[in-house]
This record gives C-alpha cells, structure tokens and sequence, in this order.
C-alpha cells in the first residue's frame, strides 16, 4: 500500500507539474495549459490595452468612412466607402446585432443550424475559367456579411486575375465576434465554417487537374484557416490513408492577413508556403502573429507594414508588396519551401501577379 502512495503521490506530482510539460513538450509548450486560462488572458489584454480597442473601433467605423465611389465595380469596394448602398446595409445590420447582443447569443445555435452550403460564395465568371489547375479560397474575418465576403473575393479576384470561393464566417457584431473569435482561437473550437472550408479544400486538393490549392484568410477567418490545416492533415493521416496521402497537402498554400491565431501549425512541413500579412498598429494582428514571432509553433513568414493601422481587408490592408518588410524569425518557426534560399526575404503572394 505504501509503495502505491508513493507511486500514486510521484504520478500525481508529474501530471500537474508544468516543468514536466516544459522539460518534454519544448515545442508545444504553452498551448497545453488550461483553455480558459487563454480567455483570461485575452479578456486581460483587452481591458489593459484599452485606449488601443477605442482606437481599433473607432478606425473601423467612424474614423474609416469615406466616399470614394472611384474603383472599378469588380475591383472589391473598401467595406467603409458608403458612396455603395450595399455597405450602408452592412454597417446598419452591424449596428443592428451591436444593439441586440444578447438576443443574438440566444439566436446564435439556431443561426448555426440553418447554414446552408449556399452561404459559401462562387468564383466570379468573369475568372472562373482562368487558371484551371488552381483553386482559391477566402474565409472572411470578424464584422463581415455576405456583402462583404463578396467584396472581398472580388479585390483578390481583380488583384490576381483568379477566381476566389469565399466561404462565409457569419457575424453577429462586434461583441458576439469578439466573444467567438477568443473562444475559437482558445478552445480549438471546430465551427461550421472549419468544416465546410475543410471539405471545399479536400474535394479540390484529391483531383488529380488541380496542381495548387491557395487558402487566404482574414482576421478570425485565420483561425478557421488554422484548424482547417489541423482536420485536413488528420483526414489524411488516418480516415483516408489507404486511399489519399498527406502528401496532398504539398499542392496547398495558405496566406493570411491580421492572423489572430496562437499558433499556426504546418504538419511536417508539408505545406510548400505559408505567408502572413500583418498591418503594425492593427490590434488583432498585435494580440496575434505579432505576439508570436519566436513561437516555434507559429510557422511561416512573417511580413510587417510599418506603422500601418486599421484592421478591415479591403479598406486597410495593402496588397502591394512594397509596403510589406519581412520580420526576422528563427529558421524552426518557418517551416516551408518558400522560407529557403533567396526566396526568405520575398512576400511570394503579393508577386504571384507581377
């Protein structure tokens, strides 16, 4: 009996030591802590950096309106130019579920439900035809409608001359996104989204015509984007490995703007690229990649856009490589091909069109 105390006492004391964890999960580290720990944590930053979440609403709202109405129809307008009637609609349904937060927490397993597979948004015709060995796909972040996911498809669609599917993050404002966002990127949190963008990506990345399958995400879209990696590389591994290989995951890229994510995985390196886009004074980006540039579990290149603000895609995040300088990571945090040689210091995303 003795002997099983102790047994018992040393089992106990390894389990909960958290140098255990450190001594032998140096590279997952942190991320086996308690969820709700991350929350904490998440709720504490907001709170003390709370002049920065003034700012970041008050740039993604009133300090961000204007009336440009100069850009061509196809070129994806910025979400705040209201000289469009469709963002006028997209700003009051925000203010809508703004002042009907709690009605909409109570809607939200009812809204999630009903989604249907319509919700993902189809490459433009004007594109669909072009580049047929390439599939891309956008997942919208946080304050976003079906308007402007579509606007958003249409900038990358203009800007790269591809047909882009969007596949919809519904929202329910401003707080029930944040709220959601905190939760998904704590918990792991396998939304609607995750799994339909899992199954979009796998029916594209199994056919043999397409050669390359490119994933650009947005804010708590990167989130999605993330665990989208994690159930494809699962899938592949296990459920499908007599008849699919993980090698499937060589023909994809992922790129992401504002990533909010606490790590972004690439299984063995088998992604060829992963980018990430990040504007400085953006402060998601700031609460994520930008807090985890020595994360070894965070992978990919990291590129900066200097004193940058403002966090919506079309209205403030450049696609320009000019405006973007690469961040200086350890090589165990890069984790692709395009992170070698003399391609470490080039965004190759924002080039593909050049």
């Amino acid at each position: 009996m003795e002997n099983f105390e102790n047994l018992y006492t040393q089992f106990t004391k390894t389990t909960i030591d958290k140098s255990y964890y450190s001594k032998h999960c140096s590279l997952a580290g942190k991320h086996m802590a308690n969820p709700w720990g991350y929350v904490y944590d998440d709720l504490v930053y907001l709170f003390v950096h709370w002049f920065d979440v003034v700012i970041f609403l008050l740039d993604n709202s009133i300090f961000g309106l204007c009336f440009n109405n100069s850009k061509k129809p196809n070129d994806g307008c910025e979400e705040l130019d209201l000289s469009y009637w469709g963002n006028w609609k997209s700003l009051l349904f925000q203010f809508w579920c703004f002042f009907n937060t709690i009605p909409c927490v109570f809607l939200y397993p009812i809204r999630e439900m009903k989604l249907k597979e319509e919700e993902s948004r189809p490459p433009s015709s004007i594109y669909k035809d072009d580049y047929r060995d390439e599939k891309w796909f956008f997942i919208n972040g946080v304050m976003t409608n079906q308007h402007w996911l579509d606007e958003n498809c249409k900038r990358l669609e203009y800007h790269f001359k591809r047909g882009v599917t969007g596949i919809l993050n519904s929202s329910y404002g401003i707080i029930w996104d944040t709220a959601e966002t905190i939760v998904s990127r704590s918990f792991d949190d396998e939304t609607i989204p995750v799994r339909w963008a899992s199954y979009l990506i796998f029916q594209e990345l199994k056919k043999d015509e397409v050669k390359k399958v490119r994933l650009v995400a947005h804010s708590e879209g990167c989130v999605i984007a993330n665990l989208v990696i994690k159930k494809l590389y699962w899938e592949l591994s296990y459920t499908e490995k007599d008849k699919y290989k993980e090698a499937l995951l060589e023909k994809l890229e992922v790129y992401t703007f504002a990533n909010i994510s606490r790590e972004f995985i690439n299984p063995k390196g088998l992604i060829k690229c992963i980018e990430h886009y990040a504007n400085e004074k953006d402060l998601i980006a700031r609460m994520g990649v930008l807090s985890n540039i020595d994360n070894p579990r965070f992978h990919g290149k990291i590129f900066i856009n200097k004193n940058a603000r403002g966090h919506l895609f079309n209205r403030y995040y450049s696609l320009n490589p000019k405006d973007y300088e690469v961040y200086e990571r350890p090589e165990k945090c890069l984790m692709s091909d395009c992170a070698k040689g003399e391609n470490v210091r080039k965004p190759m995303f924002l080039n593909l069109n050049l």
